[in-house]
């Protein structure tokens, strides 16, 4: 019998960012910024969900993780799960959500990255649980490649449990993952995904005006390309990877 792998895709979002204040609404495509995000997440759990393994499979599921009462809440809460909890100790809302759902994995995403191909959550994903790490990234700034709008991470409960329980400085509390990638435990298995050239200098992740202007342009000048190749080659021919 296969084991089954409980997965959490949990999408950090909030309302209240100080340089682009609630960013999460604000339309790409005349899509809001955070649906955009919930829906790449979604594509990316049906996919590794639809696929069982020998020894395993794996039952993801999406959730928003947002602070206590934040105005994402009543507009989002029809299209995945929410977890709630603390607005500055994300990593206490985090562990709270994951042992809420009894996930064995988290993969986090966050909520500024509305561009995210849901090919880097289910690849990445499913490279953490067929070589048991508990830990891998592709946004270590030391050897990134990937670009800025491409974040993912996949941590381990036990690992995460860990953090939160040995993480004192604010700045891990926030953001999550840092006492993690600076000294991880001995016994932690820790793994990077790296794209074949160099993407890093490329940002799409919105955290302010200029940032949301040219993630639009972007996705815009996408769609006119994609657009034009149905036109030519016929819909059924054309693949978005």
């Amino acid at each position: 019998m296969s084991q089954q792998i409980n997965v959490l895709i949990g999408i950090q979002a909030r309302s209240g960012s100080k340089r682009l204040p609630r960013k999460a609404f604000a339309e790409i495509g005349g899509v809001p910024m955070l649906e955009r995000v919930i829906v790449a997440c979604k594509k990316a759990a049906l996919y590794v969900n639809m696929r069982p393994r020998k020894d395993f499979h794996i039952k993801a599921r999406v959730a928003v993780v947002t602070p206590t009462g934040d105005a994402i809440i009543p507009s989002f809460s029809s299209r995945c799960d929410i977890y709630q909890g603390s607005e500055h100790d994300v990593l206490d809302r985090y562990a709270r959500a994951v042992a809420d759902s009894g996930a064995d994995y988290l993969v986090r995403i966050t909520g500024d990255c509305p561009l995210i191909p849901p090919t880097v959550i289910s690849k990445m994903l499913l490279v953490a649980v067929n070589n048991r790490y508990d830990y891998v990234s592709n946004v270590d700034e030391k050897f990134r490649t990937s670009v800025d709008g491409t974040d993912c991470e996949i941590i381990s409960k036990k690992l995460l449990e860990h953090a939160a329980a040995f993480a004192t400085a604010a700045g891990d509390r926030e953001h999550v993952t840092t006492m993690i990638r600076r000294e991880p435990p001995e016994w932690a298995k820790i793994g990077f995904v790296i794209d074949p050239f160099d993407n890093s200098c490329v940002k799409l992740s919105v955290d302010t005006e200029d940032d949301l202007k040219a993630v639009r342009h972007a996705f815009e000048s996408g769609h006119e390309k994609y657009v034009a190749a149905c036109e030519t080659f016929g819909h059924r021919s054309v693949h978005r990877l």
